[in-house]
């Protein structure tokens, strides 16, 4: 327990000085720039990584509901045998 305690403290640390960090505002780098003058910078369009992260957790989700649909399936043999066992007048 302490030990999962110690790694949940060091990951809160790490995510806290990330996000201090990424606060920060950049830094100047000397003199004005206009941006048509420039070299151009590697570019990814967003549409393909929205799309991934959509059908990522889209397939969580299905996972998870049918996890919970094979559990519910399994609470309810259970509770329909027990029924009928109450019927037949027995304790189990």
């Amino acid at each position: 327990m302490k030990t999962l305690k110690r790694w949940c403290a060091v990951v809160l640390l790490l995510v806290s000085w990330g996000i201090i960090a990424a606060a920060q505002p950049p830094q100047p780098k000397g003199e004005y720039v206009p941006v048509d003058q420039l070299p151009p910078t590697e570019s990814m369009p967003a549409a393909p990584l929205l799309i991934t992260a959509y059908a990522f957790v889209m397939i969580v989700l299905f996972v998870y509901v049918l996890s919970v649909a094979r559990r519910l399936s399994t609470v309810q043999q259970e509770l329909n045998r027990l029924d009928a066992s109450i019927k037949q007048g027995g304790r189990t």
